[in-house]
C-alpha cells in the first residue's frame, strides 16, 4: 500500500509541477469557458464512459476536429464500448527545464518528431493496478516496414508529417504484441497522430478487441507559452465477465503513461 501511496504522490509532484499554466487566451477558445477554468487550475480535464454514446466531449475546436469525430468506432450493442478523452495544459517553460534536449523553444516541428519517434516509448512506465506497482509498459517499441510485417525499420520523424503514413509494433506488458497504422497530420499549429490496431489484442485468455476496433487520438496544438494536449482512446470490446473493470484500467493506465512519457520527451 505505501509503495502505491508514493507512487501515486510522484505523480501528483510531477503533474504539478510540469502542467500548471497561467492564463491563455487560445487556451480558452480552443477548449470553451466550461472547461477552462479547470483546466488552468488543476492542468487537466479527462473523463471516460462505457455507454456507447457517440461523440467526444472534450475535443477541442481544432483544424482536425472532424477528422477525429470521423474515427469513432462503431460500437456493437452486444459489445463492451469504452471512450476516455484527457485534456491537458503543458507550460513551454516547465517542459524544457525539466527535459534534456537542451533546446531553448518549443516548435510544432518540434512535437512532430516527438510524436513519430515511436522507438522513444520502448521502457515507459505505468500503474499497474493488477500488480499494485509501476512496470514497463512496453518491452519493445518501434516502426516497423509495413502492415502484416514486422521488421524493424528507423523512426521515420524528419520533414514535416502532414500525410505520413508508417506503422508500428508495441510488445505491451499485458496485451503482447499489437501492430498499429500510424496517421499523422500536420499543419500551421497543430500536429494529430492517430493509432490504429491492426490485429487482435488479447486480454488474459480471451481475443477482446478486434482489428479496426480500438483507434488512439493524440493531438497536440501550439498555443504560444503552452502546448493543449488532447489525448483519445475509442474501442469497442468483445464482452466477458470482468471486461469493465480490466478495460477501464488498463486504458485509464495507459493514456496516463503516454502523457507522462510525451512531457519527458523535450
Amino acid at each position: 500500500m505505501n509503495k502505491k501511496i508514493n507512487c501515486v504522490l510522484a505523480a501528483g509532484v510531477l503533474f504539478s509541477s510540469l502542467c500548471f499554466a497561467g492564463e491563455n487566451a487560445k487556451v480558452k477558445e480552443l477548449v470553451g469557458a466550461q472547461y477552462y477554468d479547470k483546466l488552468i487550475s488543476k492542468g487537466t480535464v479527462s473523463e471516460y464512459r462505457d455507454n456507447g454514446a457517440k461523440g467526444f466531449k472534450l475535443l477541442p475546436k481544432t483544424i482536425y476536429a472532424a477528422k477525429i469525430n470521423e474515427s469513432q468506432i462503431e460500437k456493437d450493442e452486444k459489445n463492451y464500448p469504452y471512450t476516455y478523452e484527457g485534456l491537458y495544459i503543458l507550460s513551454k517553460k516547465d517542459l524544457l527545464s525539466k527535459g534534456k534536449s537542451g533546446k531553448n523553444a518549443i516548435t510544432i516541428d518540434d512535437v512532430s518528431v516527438v510524436v513519430r519517434s515511436v522507438s522513444k516509448m520502448q521502457g515507459m512506465t505505468y500503474y499497474s493496478s493488477t500488480k499494485k506497482k509501476e512496470c514497463v509498459l512496453y518491452d519493445k517499441a518501434y516502426m516497423i516496414a509495413g502492415p502484416g510485417k514486422k521488421t524493424k525499420i528507423e523512426d521515420q520523424n524528419t520533414g514535416n508529417a502532414d500525410g505520413q503514413v508508417s506503422y508500428c509494433l508495441q510488445d505491451d506488458n499485458s496485451f503482447g504484441v499489437n501492430t498499429y497504422k500510424l496517421s499523422y497530420f500536420q499543419k500551421d499549429d497543430t500536429l494529430l497522430c492517430r493509432f490504429e490496431i491492426l490485429d487482435k489484442m488479447g486480454l488474459g485468455p480471451f481475443n477482446a478487441i478486434y482489428p479496426g476496433k480500438m483507434v488512439i487520438n493524440i493531438l497536440v496544438i501550439d498555443c504560444g507559452d503552452d502546448l493543449l494536449l488532447y489525448l483519445n482512446t475509442d474501442l469497442d470490446s468483445i464482452k466477458f465477465p470482468g471486461i469493465k473493470g480490466q478495460i477501464t484500467d488498463s486504458m485509464s493506465s495507459r493514456m496516463d503513461a503516454v502523457y507522462k512519457w510525451f512531457i519527458t520527451q523535450f
